[in-house]
């Protein structure tokens, strides 16, 4: 259901754009969507090709943010993992924290730039709360794709 969204998102903001569609190895066709500007969403485990780079949220590596309604020592922070491909080979894994830091980390969220194609990793959601904690989380990745 999160894909269909997603892709009825892509393609209502392409607005006209033609869209190419290719048939992977299994047998199912996925769309490659032009790359513009905008904000998109991502469920755990969702991948999309956006202009032949497919994009996944791979992982959520920790999540120690502090819930809301709780006082904690540390604010705490989440760590992903995304991932990018490109013609079935991975390209490149980028953690991403949100968060506090570690000494040696850095607060980068841009992860992939190229040319005038800029992807951010806004926000993780939902944010833990007293009651949710943070297992079982249906996490979500919000990134913002900017094109000059």
């Amino acid at each position: 259901m999160y894909k269909f969204v997603l892709l009825i998102f892509l393609v209502s903001a392409s607005c006209g754009t033609q869209n190419s569609v290719s048939t992977t190895a299994t047998g199912t066709s996925e769309t490659s969507t032009p790359i513009t500007n905008g904000e998109l969403t991502f469920a755990l485990g969702e991948e999309t090709n956006l202009g032949g780079m497919v994009i996944a949220f791979s992982e959520v590596l920790e999540d120690s943010r502090c819930p809301t309604g709780t006082q904690c020592f540390w604010e705490g922070r989440a760590r992903l993992l995304v991932e990018m491909s490109g013609d079935g080979m991975t390209v490149e894994q980028q953690e991403i924290i949100f968060g506090k830091l570690k000494p040696g980390e850095s607060h980068n969220h841009t992860f992939y730039k190229d040319g005038t194609t800029t992807i951010t990793a806004k926000a993780i959601n939902p944010y833990p709360t007293a009651e949710t904690g943070t297992t079982g989380l249906a996490y979500k990745l919000v990134i913002m794709v900017a094109t000059e």
